[in-house]
């Protein structure tokens, strides 16, 4: 009787001990909270996502307009945009959000910026060739679209200063994916590449670039990451599949995001217009794309 009570609190001590490990290790993917003052610009999403010009994140990221993703939905309802607000911004490892949202009772008028022309007309659309570019990779090696004919290429943009999680950390961990799963898989092409452009020309140097992708356990060959000497050579890559970025006061940058499948000739078969793919749609594709050539 006397076992059977040691061992019965043995079982309690040990499912105390996991709940608590378990708490625990939730905790410890918080990496850091914020208190930030802003000012709505727009609402998406029927409010679950705002556009923000938010002030300076001191020692995180500076003032920009750029999209949170509201934790509660709920907790849009009654904003407008002008509307001046408070909001905790929490980051994890792999994504972040906003959270009590308060009013400071202050409406701001949105700025009337000058009227743009609707480009959508000039963006390269899937079945267009895409023109030659010229990069330097991770290695200070110049790379042309020349070189990757007979390839299946995926390419996106980053830049390695980015803070938000869902952006370019989780372009990099798709590509990761992506290519371990192509690599683990016996029925998968070899003729695929992967190719990771980031626009900050200033910033991310060849060695920066190599010692990124080494945070993100960049270890193939079939995987490269590239830059160039000038941001307008970047812009006006990124500027033909609709990409658009603009630096702030702190040089850090607010952007949209493309990722682009090209085939063996050139030629756009996919966009991805955001961050909401995931690896296994891209490995599909590249599969696609590389029997296609087969047929």
């Amino acid at each position: 009787m006397f076992i059977k009570k040691l061992i019965h609190l043995a079982g309690v001590l040990l499912l105390i001990l996991t709940a608590c490990t378990e708490k625990k290790s939730e905790e410890s993917q918080v990496l850091k909270v914020f208190r930030v003052k802003g000012v709505v610009q727009n609402i998406q999403d029927e409010g679950r996502t705002l556009i923000i010009d938010h002030e300076e994140i001191p020692g995180y990221m500076g003032a920009m307009i750029m999209p949170f993703r509201v934790k509660d939905p709920g907790e849009s309802k009654g904003l407008s945009a002008g509307d001046e607000i408070l909001f905790t911004y929490t980051v994890e490892e792999l994504s972040s959000w906003v959270e009590a949202i308060e009013k400071t009772g202050i409406q701001k008028e949105l700025p009337k910026g000058p009227q743009q022309m609707d480009q959508s007309s000039n963006l390269l659309k899937i079945g267009d060739p895409f023109p030659d570019f010229e990069l330097i990779d991770e290695y200070g090696k110049k790379l042309q679209l020349e070189d990757y004919r007979g390839h299946v290429l995926a390419f996106t943009f980053i830049f390695t200063r980015c803070p938000v999680p869902e952006y370019c950390p989780a372009m990099m961990g798709n590509f990761r994916e992506v290519d371990e799963m192509l690599k683990s898989d016996s029925s998968s092409p070899d003729n695929y590449r992967l190719l990771t452009v980031s626009f900050d020309s200033e910033f991310d140097t060849p060695d920066v670039l190599s010692a990124y992708g080494s945070q993100f356990k960049k270890d193939s060959i079939n995987w490269n990451l590239a830059g160039a000497s000038d941001t307008q050579s970047i812009r006006s890559i990124g500027e033909a599949v609709g990409l658009k970025f603009s630096t702030s006061q702190t040089s850090i940058y607010s952007h949209n995001l493309r990722t682009v499948v090209l085939d063996q000739e050139g030629y756009i078969t996919k966009i991805f217009t955001d961050e909401t793919w995931k690896a296994k749609e891209l490995v599909e594709e590249i599969k696609r794309v590389a029997a296609a050539s087969k047929n």
